[in-house]
C-alpha cells in the first residue's frame, strides 16, 4: 500500500495593522513601492529586501520567545536597524533563522526584512536552527573585556536596551563604570605610612674588596647586600 505524503503545516504571520508611529491613528500606510519599504535594513542588505507578508514562521521552531525577549530584539532593531538577515528556505517561505527578528518587526509594522533565501529540505533546516541557536550558548562572556565594551556602549538612551545591558553587567557581576570611577577618586593617600629607609651605595673596586667590606660590616651588625651594576 503506497504511503500517503504529508505537507508540512505552515504557521501564517498573525494579522497586524499597517500602521507606523509617525503615521497619523487610522491613516494607513500606503503601498509599498517595488524597490520595498526598507524601514531600518542596513544599506548593504536592501538588496535582500522581501515583503515580511511573504515569510512564514517556523512550525516546528522550538526556539521560544517571550514577550522580554522579543522587545529587546525590537529595540535593537529601533536603534540600530537591521545589520544582518534572517534566513528562510526558498520552497516554502518557511524562516530558519530569525523568527524572533521576524516578530519584533512585526511589532514595530515594518513591511520588509532582509532575508536569505536558501535551498534546503526539512531535515537539513532542522539541523541548521537547532545549532544556529545551540552555537550561541555556548559562547562565553570575557568579564574584563565586557565591562570596557558596557562603558562604551551606546544605547540612545533606549529605556528598553539599556536595562538589558544593565542586567548583563549585574549578571557577571561587574561594577558599574561610574562607581568604580567613585571608588577610585575616594582611595584614601596612604604615602604618609610608607617606612622610611637610608643606606649608603659603596663601589668598590673589584669583588674581592666587595667580599671583604661585606664581611666586615655584617661584623660590625649591619646589614648589607652586594650589587652588581
Amino acid at each position: 500500500m503506497a504511503k500517503q505524503k504529508t505537507r508540512e503545516k505552515l504557521t501564517p504571520l498573525p494579522k497586524m495593522p499597517r500602521q507606523r508611529a509617525n503615521t497619523p491613528p487610522g491613516q494607513p500606510l500606503p503601498e509599498p513601492s517595488p524597490a520595498g519599504d526598507a524601514h531600518g535594513i542596513a544599506a548593504n542588505l536592501l538588496p535582500l529586501a522581501a515583503p515580511i507578508g511573504e515569510l512564514q514562521f517556523d512550525p516546528a521552531n522550538a526556539r521560544k520567545h517571550a514577550e522580554k525577549s522579543i522587545s529587546a530584539i525590537a529595540a535593537s532593531l529601533r536603534v540600530y536597524g537591521q545589520l544582518k538577515p534572517v534566513v528562510a528556505r526558498r520552497d516554502n517561505k518557511v524562516v530558519v533563522a530569525g523568527n524572533g527578528t521576524l516578530l519584533a518587526a512585526l511589532s514595530l509594522n515594518w513591511t520588509h526584512l532582509a532575508v536569505v533565501w536558501v535551498d534546503m529540505d526539512a531535515a537539513t533546516a532542522a539541523g541548521f536552527a537547532i545549532s544556529d541557536n545551540r552555537t550561541a550558548e555556548l559562547s562565553e562572556w570575557d568579564a574584563e573585556a565586557l565591562s570596557a565594551l558596557l562603558r562604551e556602549a551606546n544605547t540612545e538612551e533606549d529605556p528598553r536596551l539599556s536595562e538589558m545591558l544593565a542586567e548583563l553587567a549585574k549578571e557577571m557581576k561587574l561594577e558599574p563604570a561610574e562607581e568604580a570611577s567613585a571608588d577610585e577618586e575616594a582611595a584614601p593617600d596612604q604615602s604618609d605610612m610608607l617606612e622610611e629607609k637610608f643606606a649608603v651605595l659603596i663601589q668598590c673596586k673589584d669583588e674581592a674588596e666587595q667580599t671583604a667590606l661585606l664581611e666586615r660590616f655584617a661584623a660590625e651588625g649591619l646589614s648589607c647586600k652586594s650589587l652588581i651594576v
